[in-house]
């Protein structure tokens, strides 16, 4: 298989890099010191063309995302701007898993109203299905309840780790309608920027790492959602596995947090004066072998999605997953090794750097991903929508 990449993908990622060195990476220690989200990092990102990039390309977008034309272009965004700043690339990584969404699976007319803006304004969305206590109760345990009304629902509940939620057009969230059990009653709620009953709760993020993916606490009281901003149709989220579309999406995160921290350590070790030492030769080298193990299981997995093999795309985007997670544990430890103690002042990078993937690889499971390919393998049920 042919991993080079294609001259469109060759020009976003140079030009995400260009951004990441000139203008993400220093302003990251700011952002993360004010713990606020990054909109001008953001903003940078609509100015180079590159917001839209998960809608798809008759629309005006590029084709990015699981389902898209070109799964590889959104996650090189990602995956080079998490090499400079991964709050950023949080941030993106959440939009284009919502503007995919809509793109997927809303109606024209949410398309138009809803997409449109993004691509000709800079408009963000977001999509928060984590509420607190759900990792006891199961991916599809909510309680937050949309109550059947004329016209649409009431909708009341809590919703935590919502990135983006101050800055967004639209929230979406996910709740359970009441009287019908998830995974059937399990909707998705489009809620627009400003609607009544809806609560920001900026206060309650409060990370030791990530803290400009600013994701805070979501307080829905009472608020009203029309029908036309349902999206899709009841228990379609569980039905189509969308949280397999956004396995990738984070695999590439780590491999981006991985490759800065690598580009850290080149510079800050002759600098240390340890270049010419064995056992820093002997960790670096282990640390790029990881990076590059894990990269190329992510393209191959983008390769499945591309030609619309879906099984076997979840699954081996379950792989890839495990394997960056993996890098990162172990370039988070090699780089501490080498660097030594002198390297992490509280503000320096390769500790802001540390602090940012040890928190983010977090949200995922490293056994949960492994056994649920072991069921596969056994001919045992497996649902690749479980991560945590």
């Amino acid at each position: 298989m042919n991993f080079d990449y294609e001259p469109a993908h060759e020009r976003v990622y140079n030009l995400v890099g260009e951004l990441g060195r000139a203008r993400f990476f220093p302003r990251a220690a700011q952002h993360e010191q004010a713990n606020r989200t990054p909109v001008d990092n953001l903003r940078d990102l609509f100015d180079a063309g590159l917001l839209g990039l998960s809608i798809r390309k008759s629309a005006g977008g590029g084709g990015g995302g699981a389902l898209g034309e070109d799964p590889l272009v959104s996650l090189l965004v990602v995956e080079q701007t998490a090499r400079y700043c991964l709050s950023t690339a949080q941030c993106i990584h959440i939009h284009y898993n919502a503007a995919h969404m809509v793109d997927q699976i809303g109606t024209d007319e949410q398309r138009e109203r809803i997409l449109q803006p993004v691509l000709q304004e800079g408009e963000l969305l977001n999509a928060t299905g984590s509420e607190p206590g759900r990792t006891a109760r199961g991916l599809y345990g909510l309680t937050t309840v949309a109550r059947p009304v004329e016209g649409g629902y009431r909708v009341s509940g809590v919703k935590n780790y919502a990135t983006l939620a101050a800055e967004v057009s639209h929230n979406i969230l996910y709740a359970v309608i009441e009287g019908i059990p998830a995974p059937e009653g399990h909707l998705g709620l489009m809620i627009p920027r400003g609607a009544a009953g809806l609560i920001v709760r900026p206060d309650s993020w409060n990370p030791m790492g990530m803290r400009a993916a600013h994701s805070p606490d979501i307080q829905l009281d009472d608020v009203f959602v029309s029908h036309a901003n349902v999206l899709g149709s009841p228990g379609q989220f569980p039905r189509d596995h969308w949280q397999t579309k956004s396995h990738l999406s984070f695999a590439a995160q780590y491999l981006g947090a991985c490759e800065g921290i690598f580009d850290l350590l080149v510079d800050y070790l002759p600098k240390r004066g340890t270049a010419h030492d064995s056992y820093s030769q002997l960790r670096l080298g282990e640390i790029r072998i990881a990076i590059d193990s894990a990269r190329w299981m992510i393209y191959r997995a983008v390769g499945l999605w591309r030609k619309q093999h879906y099984p076997q795309a979840e699954l081996f985007s379950m792989n890839a997953k495990h394997q960056a997670m993996s890098a990162a544990v172990v370039v988070m430890d090699k780089a501490a090794q080498i660097a030594g103690s002198s390297a992490f002042s509280a503000d320096a990078p390769l500790a802001r750097a540390l602090r940012d993937l040890r928190v983010q690889t977090l949200h995922e499971n490293l056994d949960k991903t492994a056994a649920t390919i072991g069921k596969y393998h056994l001919d045992q049920p497996y649902d690749t929508s479980s991560r945590l």
